[in-house]
């Protein structure tokens, strides 16, 4: 492929894992406000997180590592329709069983940009790939944090099922910009679909540093997701407001992407792991800030930003080391980490929802710790 379409497709896929990143995190600053609708308490509606995660582990599982057998723009445009169609129902959604099936979908279809990463991998010059990696990474992450902000906003104007609408509109131009404008893919592999999901787990099996970037990163996340799911109770409770204020803090977490273009000095200079554990500290420390300065603002905004700005770092010293464990699965080595990333996410805010309702926003500041104790000492045994 000539470099100048090589150069427009990656860019393009840039704006495309902006778009779709962020679809599962819609719903956080419109917990509340959906509480409402369907007349649940907050465990009920906090495991709508869940749901999606659930959905987002099974994709990752059974979806993404066929990026490997098929042409990638094809499986693409596949999963677009489905996010369209998944989001379109959660905006109808007559009852809270059928906005929970459709949130499931929606994570299902999540996956997408875990088939648009590698892509952007294939198509990049070797020279040029650690940048473009950098881009694609920058843009996926700055995508879920304003995913809340747009959410809140449109919400907070036009109640939350506008917000499932206009996403589902937008899925549909971008699976048409995609179809026209993305190269075909040809397969790395003629594996057999059985073969394929197979192999995912002899690499989990043979690769013991594998296992310990995935479990760590799935603590890492579960303590993000347990600040970002109780967020807009707390805010309604504490001040009064609504959806709009809880997703404006997307905005302050969007510092944290700075991290995916930044950070590859330290890594180099440091080593991924020590990066990762200095993460877990920064990230403990915006949860003793939280709850001690829960009552001020400024407190709760200096939390976020500690927070985001350690959960993302980590994400990409992990993801630099993921990379270099095996050369000729990245797909595969992608998915492991990514099924455990969302396990501990759908864990931490099942677990943050729990303890807002049972022990308020210091239980929450609790949870949290846990979660980054736990990566800590897997750290420090791992690597003594």
């Amino acid at each position: 492929m000539a470099k100048a379409h090589s150069t427009k497709a990656i860019w393009l896929l840039a704006g495309a894992t902006m778009l779709t990143s962020g679809i599962m995190y819609y719903v956080q600053p419109l917990l509340e406000e959906i509480s409402r609708t369907f007349a649940t308490t907050a465990a009920a509606i906090g495991s709508i997180p869940s749901f999606s995660q659930i959905g987002y582990v099974a994709g990752l599982l059974l979806v993404t590592p066929l990026g490997d057998v098929m042409d990638k723009r094809r499986l693409i445009i596949a999963l677009l329709a489905l996010a369209a169609l998944a989001l379109g129902v959660a905006g109808l959604a007559p009852s809270f069983t059928v906005f929970a099936c459709a949130s499931a979908a929606i994570g299902l279809a999540g996956v997408v940009v875990q088939v648009q990463i590698p892509f952007v991998a294939l198509l990049s010059p070797i020279e040029e790939r650690a940048n473009n990696l950098g881009t694609v990474l920058s843009a996926a992450l700055i995508g879920i944090l304003l995913s809340r902000t747009f959410s809140g906003y449109l919400g907070h104007q036009f109640g939350w099922r506008v917000v499932y609408l206009v996403a589902a509109a937008m899925m549909v131009v971008l699976l048409v910009a995609l179809w026209r404008s993305l190269p075909e893919d040809q397969a790395t592999t003629s594996a057999r679909y059985p073969t394929l999901i197979a192999s995912v787990w002899t690499l989990f099996r043979s690769l013991p540093k594998l296992r310990q970037i995935a479990l760590v990163g799935a603590l890492m996340y579960a303590a993000l997701c347990s600040f970002w799911t109780p967020l807009a109770f707390f805010l309604l409770k504490q001040y009064g407001w609504g959806p709009s204020a809880a997703g404006s803090f997307g905005l302050l977490g969007a510092t944290g992407a700075l991290a995916a273009k930044l950070v590859q000095r330290p890594i180099e200079r440091l080593g991924p792991r020590r990066v990762v554990r200095w993460c877990a500290m920064l990230m403990l420390s915006s949860f003793a800030v939280m709850g001690i300065f829960a009552g001020q603002i400024l407190g709760l905004i200096a939390g976020v930003v500690l927070l985001d700005l350690g959960a993302q770092a980590a994400t990409v010293a992990n993801q630099t080391e993921l990379y270099q464990l095996h050369s000729s699965a990245h797909t595969r080595l992608n998915t492991i980490y990514k099924m455990h990333y969302f396990i501990g996410g759908a864990a931490g805010s099942y677990a943050s929802a729990l303890a807002w309702q049972h022990a308020g926003w210091n239980g929450v500041c609790w949870t949290g710790a846990f979660f980054l104790g736990a990566a800590m000492l897997i750290e420090a045994r791992t690597n003594a």
